[in-house]
């Protein structure tokens, strides 16, 4: 389950976003979360799974005419990384927003792209 991640998630945020290269530094990190809400067009959300009770992951996205989300970063913790709960994050945040096309940066295209050619199978 992805929702809009709210003040009282901060710390969290913080750490798990941590966890990504160029985010280690906590002034950086706190430029970065900064950058998100001072816009409209920004969001982050947080993510758990079904099964779990906790967080387990972030998602920064950027929002362009609402058609376009580009994923700005995406990031789980460390017991939670696999392939699966990474596609389930981006499937969630997608079914919230069925009418906008999910692209990603340079450093999470490929994560994109895959994601998108299993969902591709799955519905086809």
């Amino acid at each position: 389950m992805i929702i809009l991640a709210r003040q009282q998630n901060e710390k969290t945020v913080m750490g798990i976003l941590s966890l990504l290269p160029g985010l280690r530094e906590i002034p950086h990190l706190k430029a970065e979360i900064a950058w998100y809400h001072n816009s409209d067009t920004r969001e982050l959300y947080i993510w758990q799974s079904e099964s779990q009770g906790q967080v387990q992951g972030v998602l920064g996205v950027e929002i362009y005419d609402d058609e376009i989300t580009i994923i700005r970063h995406v990031a789980l913790s460390p017991e939670s990384r696999s392939v699966k709960n990474y596609f389930a994050m981006l499937s969630d945040y997608q079914s919230q927003h069925p009418d906008v096309f999910l692209m990603g940066t340079l450093d999470n295209q490929k994560l994109i792209n895959k994601w998108r050619k299993s969902v591709s199978k799955t519905t086809a």
